[in-house]
């Protein structure tokens, strides 16, 4: 499973140092024009961390922006619909947390994962700390990154936040 990344997803994982994490669950890539979405003064540093990371930058063909116009439509940016056309002419796992491009995906039958997902994957395979995991799922909120309340508390309790789990 190759998986690519959406904005969204590092610039969640940037906020809290997590971005390391990506290329231990799965080889990751990012396209070119989703990677412009992550230069921002609020994480002036963030396309630095994603290149160090190992997220491997795709550059984007002119092709295919003809060819995700398809997508491109309705609530989906430009740059959705290229990670939608992108993950389902290559066959990568698509991680993002939009719900647009989440339920195009399903009708495109093309495998979507999120963030709450990879917190999940990194507990299940012992890639990083139940306590480091929690402090994620608890800064979240405070960024304003917006992620299913009910999953959240879901991992939190596998987890053991509240009870002051450090390792699984």
């Amino acid at each position: 499973m190759i998986l690519l990344s959406d904005a969204n997803v590092l610039i969640d994982l940037g906020h809290v140092g997590g971005l390391g994490v990506l290329q231990r669950i799965s080889e990751t890539e990012v396209l070119d024009l989703v990677l412009l979405e992550c230069e921002h003064e609020s994480q002036p540093d963030l396309v630095k961390e994603i290149l160090a990371s190992g997220v491997k930058v795709v550059a984007t063909e002119r092709v295919w922006l003809t060819e995700a116009g398809i997508y491109h439509n309705g609530p989906l940016s430009m740059q959705d619909a290229l990670c939608l056309h992108y993950a389902k002419k290559f066959g990568r796992t698509l991680l993002a947390g939009d719900r647009p491009l989440r339920e195009r995906c399903q009708q495109e039958a093309v495998e979507i994962r999120g963030t709450i997902w990879i917190v999940e994957e990194a507990f299940n395979r012992g890639l990083v700390p139940a306590a480091e995991l929690c402090r994620w799922l608890k800064a979240w909120p405070w960024l304003n990154r917006r992620l299913p309340k009910g999953e959240m508390k879901r991992l939190e309790k596998l987890m053991g936040c509240d009870t002051k789990v450090t390792a699984r």
